[in-house]
């Protein structure tokens, strides 16, 4: 009887040890489970960034950028960047812009043709004259692949860093037909996958400075003499404020009476550097044609003794630098110096008519009637009725 109830005792410790074994082995299956789950949401998570493909641009300023291959979100930071991607046809992948971008201001053509798509996108910084002034968090909320950005190195670094978010920087040319200009349209073609129409764009500005140059030459070695006047640096100017090296002038081979060894850029001229030199033109920058109408009035007899004025010679430009340079306008501005400095050679050429072809191909819209509305047109000036 002993012997039998010593065996029931074993018995019944090997069956508890059995079921022991079996819920443990059963709580490490559902552990292996549960971890391997786990891991796998893990992996799936990784998966998802590490296996999105990426290649490597050098952007303008030297930067090495990783961009995404499938690239479908960006925006454009300070002057030019949000102009080359409305050139390149691309606006539909801007996510936010700057504040000032929202402002419809017609001399900013791609700003005019936009605004209403520029309007109803989220602000992610400042821009305008203030400067470029990023919004970290705006950015970051609007979620863009990729920041394009004519700032400076160290500021394209630190966004970079702040946002998590890659910068390409891109750079500013005052040139009409300009390298600078040609590789940067080259550069932010390639990385929103438009290299077609970014060869086209630099065909189009190529063949045309090819055909200023070619109706220019005809005129041989005498080259007429200009005078840029009213133009914009900083700010408006009257009749004084000029520019050496003016491109307009550059383009079609037209001296012009403000070049000189001593001067680059925009500057204001002494007058009497102006009647000295009587220039056979005069062009005014439309914009400013209240402030040159203001010394027009303080000294008529001035403006009198000006061969150009006297025998009238006198036309408008349209202010075609507002946040940077806007090459459609100042391509369409060549062609109204040459026509006027050259009217056999450009005999088969309206200014008008020519600026509406520029920038439809530019923007895709005309924009001779808009920007009259606005008081910017191609034509003959009287100083004395602006």
């Amino acid at each position: 009887m002993k012997t039998q109830q010593v065996l029931q005792k074993w018995a019944f410790a090997l069956l508890v040890a059995l079921l022991s074994l079996s819920l443990f082995g059963l709580g490490l299956v559902g552990c292996a489970g549960t971890a391997g789950s786990d891991s796998g949401s893990k992996s799936t998570r990784a998966s998802s960034v590490d296996t999105t493909a990426t290649h490597s641009v050098v952007d303008m300023l030297g930067r090495t950028v990783e961009i995404p291959a499938d690239l479908s979100r960006v925006i454009g930071l300070g002057s030019s960047s949000l102009r080359m991607i409305a050139y390149l046809e691309q606006v539909d992948k801007v996510v936010g812009v700057e504040l000032a971008e929202q402002e419809d201001t017609v001399t900013c053509a791609y700003r005019h043709i936009y605004h209403e798509q520029f309007a109803q996108l989220p602000v992610i910084g400042e821009g305008g004259s203030r400067g470029v002034t990023p919004n970290e968090e705006a950015i970051i909320q609007a979620a863009p692949q990729l920041i394009i950005a004519s700032i400076d190195k160290d500021s394209a670094d630190a966004l970079a860093e702040k946002t998590r978010i890659p910068v390409l920087c891109v750079t500013l040319s005052d040139i009409v037909f300009d390298q600078v200009f040609y590789d940067n349209i080259e550069l932010v073609g390639e990385v929103l996958g438009a290299e077609d129409r970014a060869d086209a764009i630099i065909t189009y500005v190529q063949e045309s400075q090819a055909d200023l140059e070619q109706r220019s030459s005809q005129a041989g070695s005498q080259r007429p003499s200009a005078y840029a006047a009213g133009i914009s640096f900083r700010g408006g100017h009257g009749f004084a404020g000029t520019e050496a090296q003016f491109p307009p002038f550059e383009a079609v081979q037209v001296v012009n009476i403000a070049d000189s060894a001593a001067t680059t850029g925009a500057f204001d001229i002494d007058l009497e550097q102006i009647s000295a030199a009587q220039p056979d033109y005069i062009f005014v920058e439309s914009s400013n044609f209240a402030l040159v109408k203001e010394d027009y009035d303080n000294n008529p007899g001035y403006f009198a003794g000006l061969d150009a004025v006297q025998k009238n010679q006198v036309y408008s430009l349209i202010s075609y630098r507002f946040y940077a340079t806007n090459v459609e306008l100042a391509l369409a501005n060549c062609y109204q110096v040459g026509a006027q400095a050259y009217p056999e050679a450009f005999a088969d050429i309206d200014p008008t008519a020519q600026l509406d072809k520029i920038t439809t191909f530019f923007l895709g819209q005309g924009l001779s009637a808009d920007l009259a509305a606005e008081g910017y047109s191609f034509e003959q000036v009287d100083l004395s009725k602006l």
